[in-house]
């Protein structure tokens, strides 16, 4: 009944619960109940009391009966605060959730709760714990640029990474651009893959220049960066309307990748973003949701994740953005009965 709310867009659980209680004659009807639809503090009650990690560890067994993650995939992690939820318990703390992102197939795959004296770098770990990422290509931001992280997705689940370089670690910031300013040209250099890229779209366009070098000789720290096997470059020139913008950014890569491979996970690492964050927020309406108790804010979110999944593996409508999908699940509840009972139980990717 959860789900279903969710599907037609209510974010919280006083609006679940009114959403349930209109329905009631129809849940009673499809699901057999015999005491009616729950309040919203029984559902506030029951989430606050469902371990998180134990639900999320269910809620990645079951993506993992839908999808083989395949060698070579590329996973993206990244963290999003829920705004306008407050943990009351814990101090009035608006909760971050640290997520993980098939890119390949569009699908969420895990998430964490940081914990409220914490921050990403201690939650990533514990996410990558849950996973099973064997042959795949994760990517971070610059936060996730740590020996240990590295290390372990190196190490313990046996990926790979490609990890950006930020002033957050200066002396290897610093050390990666030494490295490409030695090179007295960077075009045409034999110890260096290149690849450019053109974009132009509604007056904005977008040139792409990536650089990748197996020479790591500069990185001073060769054992807390052990890992480390190729860097790379970027320089990303945009236009719009006549006025040109030039980023630089810098990544550490723990095998000899290349260039193709390269620029597809660096593409991808967005996708997370504008595919999960993104529409979680704009369509989904997260960022409004406003649960207050500790473990109910963090379970709605993975029922939020589950939604998002199950909207995405919904092809029943052909080639349609999210919204349109939940358009069609308001309009006829078939729609979302087809979703559940036949198009999950058939889908496998």
């Amino acid at each position: 009944m959860t789900i279903y709310a969710i599907l037609c867009g209510q974010t919280d659980y006083t609006n679940i619960a009114y959403f349930m209680k209109i329905k009631e004659d129809y849940f009673t009807k499809l699901l057999g109940l015999e005491n009616g639809t729950p309040s919203h503090d029984c559902l506030s009650y029951l989430f606050a009391r469902i371990d998180p990690q134990k639900f999320m560890e269910v809620f990645i067994d079951w993506v993992k009966e839908i999808v083989k993650i395949k060698s070579g995939g590329n996973i993206s992690i990244d963290g999003k605060a829920i705004k306008s939820a407050t943990d009351k318990i814990n101090g009035g703390n608006i909760p971050y959730i640290v997520s993980t992102f098939l890119c390949d197939i569009g699908l969420s795959i895990g998430q964490v709760k940081v914990d409220d004296k914490s921050n990403e770098i201690t939650a990533i770990p514990d996410l990558l714990d849950l996973l099973d990422i064997e042959g795949c290509i994760v990517t971070i931001d610059a936060i996730g640029t740590q020996e240990k992280i590295a290390n372990k997705i190196v190490n313990d689940k046996k990926a790979h990474y490609v990890l950006k370089v930020k002033d957050n670690q200066k002396q290897l910031n610093r050390d990666v651009k030494r490295q490409f300013n030695k090179f007295n040209n960077l075009y045409g250099n034999d110890e260096i893959l290149y690849k450019k890229t053109v974009e132009k779209d509604h007056g904005r366009g977008e040139i792409r220049e990536y650089f990748l070098t197996y020479k790591t000789n500069e990185i001073k720290d060769k054992i807390k960066w052990e890992t480390i096997n190729a860097i790379a470059y970027v320089k990303v020139q945009t236009m719009i309307n006549d006025e040109a913008k030039i980023t630089e950014h810098y990544y550490i890569i723990d095998y000899k990748i290349d260039i193709e491979t390269l620029e597809k996970a660096i593409r991808y690492h967005w996708s997370i973003e504008c595919s999960l964050h993104w529409r979680l927020d704009v369509i989904m309406d997260e960022d409004h949701s406003r649960n207050r108790e500790k473990n109910s804010i963090h379970n709605l979110a993975t029922l939020r994740k589950i939604v998002f999944n199950l909207a995405s593996l919904d092809n029943s409508f052909g080639k349609v953005p999210l919204k349109r999908k939940l358009t069609q699940y308001v309009l006829d509840f078939k729609n979302i009965e087809r979703l559940i009972f036949e198009v999950i139980p058939q889908a496998t990717y």
